[in-house]
């Protein structure tokens, strides 16, 4: 089993090599990345990440902009 870490770099090398085509096919929609690879492509945040919830790790970000590299600690 990977550990968080592993699944991280995976998503974000998998963003890295699809980050010209998300800006070029998906400009303004959002999308999902786990497991290394594009799993959802959605008008709104929350159908993008519905389909990556069931992932330890995911992405979930705005195609034409940059995911981000930190957490985001909700209070």
């Amino acid at each position: 089993m990977s550990t968080f870490e592993e699944e991280r770099t995976r998503d974000f090398a998998a963003y890295e090599q699809l980050k010209a085509e998300l800006t070029e096919k998906y400009q303004g929609l959002y999308v999902a990345i786990a497991d290394g690879r594009l799993i959802n492509v959605a008008p709104t945040f929350d159908e993008a990440a519905e389909a990556a919830r069931q992932y330890r790790h995911h992405l979930v970000f705005q195609a034409g902009s940059e995911p981000l590299k930190d957490p985001v600690y909700i209070r």
